[in-house]
Formats: C-alpha cells, structure tokens, sequence
C-alpha cells in the first residue's frame, strides 16, 4: 500500500499559523500574512503536503521564503512568489516540488501558493523546523560543499536572480531586501528530497500544525500557553509586563533587545528577528536555536515585531534538543554575523552542540 499525500483544509491553515507562529521563537513572518497565503492558495487549487517517507527521494525541490526585517513588509505579494519560481524555471533551473525554509507564522506556508498555482507537491521536509534569520541557517549545511547555488528575490518593482556561492547570493538577496525595504519573495536552491531528509527537519511542518490544534483545544490563556509548552516539552518562564523594548531595522534584519519584570525578577531577551538569546542578572540561560518564544495576555503567540512596552507576556523556553532543528544551525560559522549585529556570543554557548 503507497502512503498517500495529506491534503491541505481550511482547518489546517488556522493551526498551522498558530503553530508556525509558536515555532518561530519570535521571527517567521507574520501569521496574518500567512493565513491569508495558505486560504489563497487553497481557493487556486489544491495543496498536497507529502510526507518524508511519501515523496520520491529524487524529487528536486526549492525552497520559498519571505526574508527580510518583518517591521519592514513593503508591498511584496502572494504572486510575487510564484514569479520567483518561475524565474528559476525560465534560468533552466529544474524543480519538482516545494519545501519551506522554516517554521514560522508566514514561512510554515512557504510554497503553498506556488505549489498550488504550478501543480507541485509541497514536501514535509523544511529546512528548519524553527524560524531562523539568515538563509545561511535553512541551506541544511550546503555551504559545506561544492554546492553552486542561485536565488531568485522578487517584490514590487525589483526582480534579482543570483548565482554563486550560499553566501554570496545570500548577500545579494538581503541587499535587495534592505534596498527596497521589503520582505523579499525568494526561491532557492533545488536539491533532492533525500538531502532534505538527511539534513533538514522532515515532519516539522505537521508538527507545526498538530501543535496549533493542540492550542486551539485549550479554552483559557493560561490554559493555551501551557498545552502548547506541554506539547514542546518546555518551561515558561515567566509571565510579566515587557518595561524596555528596542528595535530598529538593521541590515536587513530586526535587531533588539527586550527586558520582562514579573514581580521582582527580570529577563532580557535579544533579538535579530527571532529570539536569540535569553539572560537574567547577567546569566545566559538559552541561547538559540533553543525556542525562546512569547504569547499575549490572550494567550496567542505572538513575534517580537508586534510587542511593544507595556505589553503582559507570557515567556517560554524549548530546549533546541526536543524541537527539529535543520544542520543549518549546526556550524560555527554561521553564527558570525548574527554575533556581529547582536554584539552578543553565541557559539561559545553552543558548545557540543555545533559541528566541527
């Protein structure tokens, strides 16, 4: 018996904005923007998501995100990213199906809309299963080989193709963002479905929709934040009143820093897009790719772009052990531009974690 592919309902896309948003520890676009490109894609056709076991392992599949600093959107479109695919196509770049870079409100939906306008399976084999910054961290490791790549950035007014090293083109797709200030519809990098397997967080999008229905199910705030922590394994930190928040676009990304007071005690969050580090008096007690992320007074998630001072927060922490993590965020060298625009370490907290 072949396993068949799960299709995608109008129930799914609620949870999966819900879940995607928690797993996006901050960053991963805005959920708003996310339910509104998975209900599309499902009124222009249909949206298979394909398991890691149910897809061809040969199958060559790019992966669609939204990058750029959320505080700066621009006016970036659904059809944006089904012309980034098409921009490869037309460069005789060949592609099978989809894969999102990350789990995030917006990114857990990356290749919904293409696959539903072009007829491609979307495959459950993500990047990351967690939001991340840069497109270094969801390219699974490939900058460790002799891996030519290319990226397609689309938005309104400005098209770019870049080919390259993940680094180079990178650079010129978060340029493209920083120029135009905008979130940036980007296509990149085929490799086949087996690569995805082995080196980026398969299963994590289903995850991302079966913990927003696990949340959905809950009736009251407290009662919302802790299935949701149950169902990751973590710990809430705190619930408290944010009395400082920074936040300023910088190079293409959201860089600051929140502190949180509950009673006597305080956290200090930073962040570039998603949550990068978590302190108090002074002690790092997660750094990422553990999942830092928050919920409202509401109990729903929400990303560091729409918190403001005054605002009562819920605080959780998931150790980066019990979520899927891509092999992105597994190397040293990665870290060094986050580190750069933090002014924060990282990688001497990651010790026995990162690769050689």
């Amino acid at each position: 018996m072949v396993d068949m592919p799960r299709v995608m309902t109008f129930e799914d896309v609620e949870a999966l904005a819900i879940g995607g948003t928690i797993l996006g520890g901050g960053g991963g676009g805005w959920p708003e923007i996310g339910r509104r490109d998975g209900f599309l894609a499902l009124q222009i056709g249909k949206v298979e998501l394909w398991g890691p076991d149910e897809a061809d392992p040969e199958w060559k599949v790019i992966t669609s995100a939204a990058l750029g600093a959320p505080t700066e959107p621009g006016d970036t479109k659904p059809m944006h990213f089904i012309k980034a695919a098409q921009l490869l196509r037309d460069a005789g770049v060949e592609f099978h199906g989809v894969i999102a870079a990350e789990n995030g409100g917006q990114n857990s939906f990356g290749g919904w809309v293409i696959a539903a306008a072009l007829g491609l399976p979307v495959v459950d084999t993500p990047g990351d299963g967690r939001a991340h910054p840069t497109a270094m961290m969801g390219s699974m490791g490939l900058h460790r080989l002799d891996y030519k790549s290319v990226k397609t950035g689309v938005t309104e007014g400005s098209e770019v193709i870049a080919w390259g090293s993940l680094q180079s083109t990178s650079n010129v797709i978060r340029a493209q963002a920083r120029d135009t200030k905008a979130l940036i519809a980007m296509a990149r990098d085929p490799v086949p479905v087996s690569y995805t397997k082995a080196h980026g967080a398969p299963g994590a999008i289903s995850m991302a929709i079966e913990l927003g229905k696990t949340w959905m199910k809950a009736d009251k705030p407290d009662a919302k934040v802790k299935a949701a922590t149950k169902f990751l394994r973590g710990k809430q930190i705190c619930k408290g009143e944010i009395i400082e928040l920074t936040i300023e676009a910088k190079g293409g990304f959201d860089v600051g820093i929140m502190t949180i007071r509950e009673g006597d005690d305080e956290w200090e969050l930073s962040y570039v897009n998603e949550y990068m580090t978590l302190e108090k008096e002074g002690k790092r007690l997660a750094t990422f790719p553990d999942l830092m992320t928050t919920f409202k007074k509401d109990g729903s998630p929400v990303t560091s772009a729409a918190l403001e001072e005054g605002q009562t927060v819920y605080l959780v922490n998931v150790p980066k052990e019990k979520i899927p993590v891509g092999d992105g965020n597994k190397y040293p060298e990665i870290y060094a531009p986050i580190e750069a625009v933090l002014g924060k370490p990282m990688v001497k907290h990651l010790s026995g974690y990162l690769k050689p």
